[in-house]
């Protein structure tokens, strides 16, 4: 088996008779067996997955109809509810959860072929940049096991870029499958807001309601672009259960025609310094683009504010989540957050927002509304915007307990506050809920820089069909030298 196959090529040999099941899976447990200990990225293994593969060969025989991940092994992030199988969201009260019911997401997988190889990691219900879990501690960097993986989907970017599946589930409210991607040196794409159905993702916990309404979207990890958009087709529509999802799927993308590429970028928010490592790979992706014919050009939207969106954001984010948080732990963080300095206009809002003011949120919904028409707007004229996906490149893990004020990130002898230095990039984009692709820029000093290319909302396909073209001329997902036997 080709170690940098895409899932739909490894589909493909598996149907064709090139492949069997057993043999990718066995190729992908091998590498879980090897090197799982170190990464600690799969945190349940799924039992009956050998039997699985079995039954997948067996329908090979028969000539029966095959789905489009027929025989493929996947992860899934341990917030997405799979029957029969732990799923604990990391949340120490959920140790033993076994659901009853896929999580919609997890059951179109199972529906399209996929073998669920198990379960991987994340922060506590999935609220953090990093990723360590009370439950089954720290997820390493596969490039610098002594470096964080990212957060929340830290344990599905780090399992893909080892190859332990070709797959895997991811959420993001944040960043959380962007920063992830860009420290491990993956793909990851978020989808725009509502296109794929929340139906089983924790949180919200199981039996409770749901008070976050806003932001909060899914997608994939994987190596591939086109494996990406095989996610999307597979996961989107609506599921009579989430009703926010509309019941339309395939949606057409605008024809771009045959004129070349325009890439618009920028690298200034409202400040927030840039390392040399992420530097360097924005420059160098920028003379990338422009050496393969492609118009590209340093620009932001007209009245697109970043201090707006990190404080519409922190509203919206610290009012929907705090809302379904106990009142004490509320309370205690939003007295905590009263030492914050103003100045720090992400981690401030987000506090303030846990206050439940509904005039204020009312007033930051009605500020998403004006930068999602700005940046509508701005990208009628461009097929992406191309921008940092956090000031720093992977960093050393620093844990903490949820009580503790997170330490600041180290930006080249600069200390950056934690969220601004960690969401204060992807944040924006969850406001204004665009389909977001972070893409790797390449290796700088050993250590992969991640971008995020941003598309107009509800144009997903039109967006992957941008980042297909220029995969090649970026050079791809690098392989962890961890690896590379």
């Amino acid at each position: 088996m080709d170690k940098d196959d895409s899932a739909r090529a490894t589909a493909a040999k598996i149907a064709q008779g090139h492949l069997t099941a057993g043999e990718v899976l066995q190729a992908c447990m091998e590498r879980v067996q090897r090197y799982n200990s170190a990464v600690n990225a799969v945190v349940t293994m799924s039992p009956n997955v050998g039997e699985e593969a079995v039954r997948a060969d067996a329908q090979v025989q028969s000539d029966q109809p095959l789905a489009a991940l027929h025989g493929v092994p996947v992860t899934i992030k341990d917030c997405f509810a799979t029957a029969g199988l732990r799923t604990t969201s990391s949340h120490p009260p959920l140790r033993d959860y076994v659901p009853e019911q896929d999580a919609t997401s997890v059951s179109r997988l199972k529906a399209a072929g996929a073998l669920v190889v198990g379960k991987t990691n994340l922060p506590q219900l999935a609220g953090d940049a990093q990723c360590c879990s009370p439950l089954f501690g720290v997820t390493n960097n596969p490039w610098n096991l002594t470096l964080t993986s990212g957060g929340s989907s830290g344990g599905s970017a780090a399992a893909v870029a080892m190859g332990f599946s070709f797959l895997d589930l991811g959420s993001d409210i944040g960043g959380s499958i962007r920063i992830p991607a860009a420290y491990c040196g993956v793909l990851g794409l978020k989808a725009t807001e509502n296109r794929i159905p929340r139906t089983g993702h924790i949180p919200h916990l199981p039996g409770t309601l749901r008070t976050v309404r806003h932001m909060l979207s899914f997608g994939v990890l994987a190596r591939h672009v086109e494996d990406l958009h095989l996610g999307l087709e597979l996961l989107e529509g609506a599921d009579g259960i989430d009703l926010e999802v509309p019941p339309v799927s395939a949606l057409k993308s605008v024809a771009r025609g045959i004129r070349p590429l325009r890439v618009a970028w920028w690298d200034d928010f409202a400040g927030l310094p840039l390392c040399a490592r992420t530097r360097r790979g924005l420059t160098q992706t920028v003379e990338r683009l422009q050496q393969a014919g492609i118009h590209v050009e340093r620009c932001r939207p007209e009245g697109f504010d970043f201090i707006q969106a990190w404080q519409a954001y922190g509203q919206i984010a610290g009012a929907e989540i705090g809302l379904g948080m106990p009142q004490t732990e509320r309370r205690l963080l939003r007295a905590l957050g009263a030492l914050v300095p103003q100045q720090q206009q992400l981690t401030h809002s987000l506090v303030r927002g846990m206050g439940l003011d509904w005039r204020r949120y009312n007033q930051a919904l009605q500020v998403r509304d004006q930068l999602i028409s700005s940046l509508e707007g701005f990208l009628q004229s461009w097929d992406a915007w191309v921008c940092p996906v956090a000031a720093s490149v992977a960093y050393a893990h620093s844990p903490r307990k949820a009580w503790q004020k997170p330490a600041d990130i180290e930006v080249d002898g600069q200390a950056v506050p934690y969220y601004e230095g960690s969401i204060g990039m992807t944040s924006p984009f969850s406001l204004t809920g665009s389909p977001v692709v972070a893409m790797p820029a390449g290796v700088v000093d050993g250590l992969p820089v991640g971008l995020q290319w941003v598309g107009r909302r509800w144009q997903d396909e039109a967006l992957l069909e941008v980042c297909a073209e220029v995969e090649p001329i970026l050079g791809g997902c690098p392989r962890p030298p961890l690896c590379s036997a």
